[in-house]
């Protein structure tokens, strides 16, 4: 590599800016089907499966915030 091909890295944008890019993906995404074969069904079945864990997360998560934030009044 010399001067002349050289390159500066990208810098890291801030984490609002992920954020947001992470979220415009995840709404304009195509929702997937059940239908196809089989490799296409089972990633159907993993995607159903997967929100469900995620959104299990997340709620026992803003659930336990709220259960310390009653506790600590």
């Amino acid at each position: 590599m010399s001067a002349v091909t050289y390159r500066r890295p990208a810098a890291a944008l801030p984490a609002r800016a992920r954020l947001r890019h992470l979220v415009e993906t995840v709404r304009w995404a195509p929702a997937p089907y059940f239908e196809g074969t089989a490799r296409q069904r089972l990633g159907y079945v993993a995607y159903v499966l997967g929100s469900m864990l995620a959104w299990t997360a997340v709620s026992l998560g803003v659930l336990a915030l709220v259960g310390r934030a009653l506790a600590a009044v």
